[in-house]
Order: structure tokens, then C-alpha cells, then sequence
């Protein structure tokens, strides 16, 4: 399963920068840039639609270039979710905080490592004949990521990321593949 994922965000590197030719200059030194312009801001959305299992996600983070290598961040998070599940079907919201840091390796290439805590209704037994679908209990759910990323500069203050990201948190109620794909964008003030 990891092997299909790393040939799909391969495959997903190649085509991006074959579509994008345009080659904008080196990105400037961070000790000459003010601190507005060391900023960035930008999100990803997500949506898996289905007749089984359907969500809506909204992310929106804003971080800083502490140096040429090293970013770091924090986010907001919101996700919509309706499942059918052993023939029960429900809804519930998600939402949450973040903090992550990026370290650019070689060249667009850079490691993503980011903890996230979320709120988020805990999922039905299939076994429980009594539960209720709409009184379900509320649980903080603690996700830790890692992986690699890739960022494609479609201007001089915007980037496209690409990731594919891993989480540890083998428990996870939030997130059922791992590894997972993440695309967003950077918008640098």
C-alpha cells in the first residue's frame, strides 16, 4: 500500500513540473527579508465524497521562515463528516488546532513533521444493539505527522505543496489511510 501511495505523489511531482516551465529566481535570503515578508499564509481543502463515507475538510494555517531552511506554523482545522456504518448512518463535526515545521532539504524538497489535537465524536460500535447514533461521546484525538513534501512555486510569493504525510497515531479516528496525501497552498505576504 505504501509503494502505491509513493508512486502516485512521484508520478503527481513529475506531471506538476513538467506543466510548469516557468523557472522564477532563487528565493532571497531571510536576513534581508522584513518580517512581513517572512510570512506566509494559505490552507488545503479536501473533500472524499461516496455513498458510503463522505468528508469536507478546511484547513487554514499561517507560518513564519525562521531561517533559508527552517518554517514553522500553526493551523486551524474543520471537517464535516456523514458515514454509513453497518447500516447506521451519521454525522459529526470535527475541529482543531496544529503546529508544524517544515525544513527544506534539497532544492523545493523539504521534511513536514506536525502535531495536531482534535475534538471529534467517537465513531459507533457495530456490536452495541443500544447505541445511539446521535448521543455519542465527544473525544480529543492527539495525531502526530511526518513526511516529505514538495513545493512548486506557481508565482514569486505562491507556492503549491504537495505531501505525503504518515501518521503515528495508529488509533486514529480522524484519519483512516495512512499514508495520506495533502495539497495546499502558501501565499507569502
Amino acid at each position: 500500500m505504501f509503494r502505491l501511495w509513493l508512486k502516485k505523489f512521484v508520478a503527481v511531482l513529475f506531471l506538476t513540473g513538467a506543466v510548469v516551465t516557468h523557472s522564477y529566481g532563487e528565493e532571497a535570503d531571510v536576513r534581508d527579508l522584513s518580517p512581513r515578508e517572512r510570512t506566509f499564509v494559505g490552507g488545503f481543502l479536501g473533500l472524499q465524497a461516496g455513498t458510503a463515507y463522505t468528508t469536507i475538510s478546511v484547513n487554514l494555517h499561517a507560518g513564519y521562515r525562521l531561517t533559508n531552511r527552517l518554517s514553522a506554523g500553526v493551523a486551524g482545522n474543520y471537517q464535516f463528516m456523514h458515514d454509513r456504518w453497518f447500516g447506521e448512518s451519521f454525522s459529526s463535526h470535527t475541529y482543531g488546532g496544529s503546529a508544524f515545521s517544515r525544513f527544506r532539504v534539497y532544492s523545493r524538497f523539504f521534511v513536514h513533521a506536525e502535531y495536531e489535537r482534535l475534538r471529534l465524536q467517537s465513531r459507533p460500535s457495530p456490536f452495541d444493539d443500544d447505541f445511539d447514533p446521535d448521543d455519542r461521546p465527544t473525544v480529543t484525538e492527539d495525531n502526530y505527522f511526518m513526511g516529505a513534501g514538495y513545493s512548486l512555486p506557481m508565482s514569486d510569493r505562491v507556492r503549491l505543496n504537495l505531501l505525503l504525510l504518515y501518521n503515528f497515531n495508529e488509533n486514529s479516528q480522524a484519519y483512516r489511510d495512512n499514508p495520506f496525501f495533502r495539497v495546499g497552498v502558501d501565499v507569502f505576504l
